[in-house]
């Protein structure tokens, strides 16, 4: 039997809106040479110039705090902007520097980079990170531990769950499902195509409906329910409206606890009991003493 998680206040289940601001670094990681294709490029620079502005505007008028990760260098290149998402009292997490594989880096390159990151978003928004989610690649071996040593509480960056857990070195986890994110349904472009075989744009009405479904699941059998979406995406103006009925939607149950990743990663931390023998954290680890692999 799945267990029943404790959410404050007697709440039904936890609902977090997360933004990603990559402002095209995730693009770029892929193809290097879309920075030198102004027209392709400017795909992913309209999260800046108008995404964001449009994400605030209707946080702002719902009520809704929410959670952004933020790589290091788009900091420091919209510092006016994230300051200002700090200062509408949204929370600022860490995303790498410059969109960094972390599986490709040594103990110490990772805690740097993870430190970095930190020291940037600190001096541009006043307050240090304590919450990541992973820029791209694996998750690297024991990365939980240096994450803590880096000063971070919590992750969203696994799938292996629908509600927060704690890693062994005691960081929370708050797990994401790609069916909770906007750009599997709207990410694209013609020449690089962006992704590779996605021949079309999924239609709004059934995006909507997707989410709807998915919340209503995860409000029925208290979990956790973690949107993640992008500036550059969801904040055209057509889409942002289904991002505004969704949360109208989600805002109609007062059984439902909306809070940033922060808020849910400290109350995991007084809750969450030890990981059951069946948890795919344990079963992973099981695996790989079965394979010789530690």
């Amino acid at each position: 039997m799945i267990p029943t998680f404790p959410w404050p206040h007697g709440k039904r289940c936890a609902v977090a809106v997360t933004v990603l601001f990559d402002d095209g670094l995730d693009a770029i990681a892929r193809a290097p040479d879309l920075a030198e294709r102004a027209k392709s490029f400017s795909v992913w620079e309209y999260g800046a110039a108008r995404g964001v502005d449009r994400l605030c505007a209707l946080f702002d008028n719902l009520g809704v705090k929410t959670t952004w990760f933020v790589p290091g260098e788009v900091s420091m290149k919209h510092r006016d902007a994230v300051a200002t998402v700090a200062g509408a009292g949204h929370e600022i997490a860490a995303r790498g520097v410059a969109f960094e594989d972390f599986s490709t880096l040594g103990h110490e390159a990772q805690k740097n980079v993870l430190l970095r990151s930190a020291d940037i978003l600190a001096e541009v928004t006043g307050r240090r990170p304590n919450g990541f989610r992973l820029p791209r690649g694996l998750w690297p071996r024991h990365f939980d531990q240096v994450l803590k040593e880096a000063g971070f509480d919590w992750s969203a960056s696994l799938n292996g769950d629908d509600a927060p857990y704690v890693h062994p070195s005691s960081l929370v986890e708050i797990p994401v499902h790609v069916e909770l994110e906007d750009r599997p349904y709207f990410q694209f472009n013609f020449a690089p195509a962006f992704p590779k075989g996605l021949g079309r744009i999924a239609s709004y009405e059934g995006v909507l409906h997707n989410w709807k479904a998915e919340f209503d699941a995860y409000r029925q059998y208290g979990r956790c329910y973690v949107l993640q979406v992008r500036p550059e995406m969801i904040g055209t103006p057509g889409r942002i409206f289904i991002l505004e009925q969704l949360l109208q939607h989600i805002l109609q149950h007062d059984d439902v606890w909306l809070a940033t990743g922060g808020e849910i990663a400290a109350w995991t931390a007084e809750q969450a009991g030890p990981l059951e023998t069946r948890h795919p954290l344990n079963i992973f680890e099981h695996y790989r003493k079965e394979q010789g692999r530690d």
